[in-house]
């Protein structure tokens, strides 16, 4: 009896029907759409599976391709079986070269099904912890709760910050809310983005990297979001493909995603998130917006990621309070970013990080203790509480 629990990426009725047959005697059978990828990498961490079994039809190769290629460079220690109707000597070819350590056919053996999937079960990768661990944790999302939030401008002395912070570290600093006029508030344009970047994910290596980007600063590349559209639908397998590649070839990733789309993001790509930076104003109805986003978001995070409030704009001798606003959001406050506005608007008029504009303005210092913090994080692994604890 195969006591484990199996995951099974279905789409087709009759696929679906000759699985439950051939794997009655399993314990736990979690089935689950590919539209949803992010739930499946969810079920993945919250269920322990080591077997993904994902259906491939010939009507939609490509897309089946894309999300064995997915689970596999995610989860590299999930073996993934591609279950096929029709295995001729092609399909089994891009099964294997997409990531799949194995094909079964529909309507074989259930017998010979069982077997193989033990003999699965017994093979574990033995980098299945730490390195989990350490890849998971380098993804930065910066999200607002209101569009007076001004995120982008908060990313991109963030990323800067942590670039100079360590002069050997690679940061990328993604700005999916970025305008036509360039990326982020800074003077830098670049024909590459995103949205090309997803066209063709299998390509994406360092040399496409250090092609298409160039440093903006010392180990600091930026990417525009360019037209991303919907992540939710089948294209959010080329995402999981490009982040996980991208969080291979970087130290750290700066990811922006604004304030009004920023939900179906934490959607689509939470799993991934180590650290997500909720940025609000001082005014009360948008501290209010906190506790109805995060509920929302939580269900699709990781519970090892670090939620954090960063209020922009801050004014110390007007209410609420610091110690007020953590208590009533229930979300440590890591930063207080005063509004600083004449240093501000030079930056953006400039286009230049505020590092290089007022190097010793408050808004500067105050970012310098934020890196300082995150930083922290890479040493010592939060505990389960730590959503609770004051940063």
């Amino acid at each position: 009896m195969i006591e484990e629990t199996l995951l099974a990426v279905m789409e087709d009725a009759g696929t679906e029907s000759w699985l439950d047959q051939a794997l009655k005697d399993v314990e736990r059978l979690e089935k689950v759409s590919r539209s949803d990828l992010g739930r499946v990498l969810r079920l993945l961490e919250a269920t322990g599976a080591s077997i993904a079994l994902v259906e491939v039809s010939e009507h939609d190769m490509s897309q089946a391709m894309a999300v064995i290629t997915a689970l596999s460079n995610a989860r590299p220690w999930v073996t993934v079986v591609a279950v096929c109707r029709l295995a001729d000597q092609e399909t089994l070819l891009q099964c294997m070269r997409a990531g799949a350590r194995d094909c079964v056919v529909v309507g074989g053996d259930p017998a010979e099904l069982r077997d193989r999937l033990r003999r699965h079960q017994l093979v574990r990768p033995s980098f299945a912890g730490d390195e989990l661990q350490s890849r998971s944790r380098n993804l930065v999302m910066i999200a607002g709760v209101h569009p007076r939030v001004d995120t982008g401008f908060l990313a991109q002395n963030l990323a800067v910050a942590m670039a100079a912070a360590d002069k050997d570290r690679r940061v990328l600093a993604i700005d999916v809310d970025a305008s036509d006029e360039g990326v982020f508030h800074l003077d830098s344009r670049n024909n590459f983005d995103l949205s090309q970047l997803l066209s063709s994910p299998d390509t994406l290596d360092q040399t496409l990297i250090e092609t298409a980007l160039e440093e903006f600063r010392p180990g600091l590349r930026l990417l525009s979001g360019g037209n991303s559209g919907d992540f939710l639908g089948d294209r959010g397998a080329d995402l999981f493909i490009a982040l996980t590649r991208l969080m291979g070839m970087f130290d750290r990733i700066i990811l922006n995603v604004g304030s009004s789309g920023q939900s179906a993001w934490v959607r689509a790509i939470g799993v991934h998130v180590g650290e997500l930076l909720v940025v609000a104003g001082q005014e009360v109805p948008q501290l209010r917006a906190i506790k109805e986003e995060i509920s929302s978001w939580r269900p699709h995070l990781p519970s090892s990621t670090n939620l954090r409030l960063v209020l922009d704009g801050y004014e110390p001798s007007l209410p609420p309070a610091l110690e007020e606003v953590g208590d009533s959001t229930g979300v440590p406050v890591a930063a207080a970013l005063p509004m600083d506005w004449r240093h501000r608007l030079e930056a953006i008029n400039l286009g230049l990080p505020m590092q290089e504009s007022a190097p010793k303005s408050l808004y500067n210092k105050k970012l310098k203790a934020l890196v300082a913090q995150l930083d922290s994080v890479d040493i010592e692994a939060p505990s389960r509480w730590s959503f609770f604890k004051r940063a």
